[in-house]
């Protein structure tokens, strides 16, 4: 009697545990569309505003409107107009400071005048996905460019 409890108990954490894992794996594949659009959007002329209108709140509150105009002042003399974006890898991640799910993207970039690597941080609210964060970090010179298409 208590390994067939045993087996049960076992089966159905087994089924829940695949349910999470299938549901995380299409909330990614949904947000990665999102993603490569706002970066390749954003990216086309470190546009500011646009990344803005699309922030959650909480985003604008660590990172205020001036940092972030700054930030694509920066790109835009540093990378120039994006030309390609090749995702890297996208994750789905639950944390305390945020409710719910979130998703993590990480792009190799290439613009005109050097290369970075963009993580974007989304959440979906309803139906519509909002950002949580957006970083950039540009490559120097001595380090590999980014992937040409293929």
């Amino acid at each position: 009697m208590a390994n067939t409890y045993r087996v049960w108990v076992v089966a159905a954490l087994a089924l829940i545990t695949s349910g999470c894992f299938q549901s995380d794996y299409a909330y990614m594949k949904e947000g990665e569309s999102y993603a490569r659009q706002l970066v390749q959007f954003v990216g086309w002329q470190w546009n500011a505003d646009e990344l803005i209108s699309k922030a959650d709140p909480r985003m604008l509150q660590a990172f205020p409107e001036s940092e972030i105009k700054k930030l694509m002042s920066e790109c835009s003399a540093n990378l120039g107009i994006l030309q390609h974006a090749e995702e890297l890898v996208g994750a789905v991640s639950r944390e305390t400071q945020i409710p719910g799910k979130s998703a993590l993207y990480t792009f190799d970039v290439q613009g005109q005048k050097g290369n970075a690597t963009i993580r974007v941080k989304l959440q979906k609210q309803d139906e519509d996905w909002k950002v949580l964060g957006f970083w950039v970090q540009i490559k120097g010179p001595g380090n590999p460019p980014a992937q040409s298409p293929k």
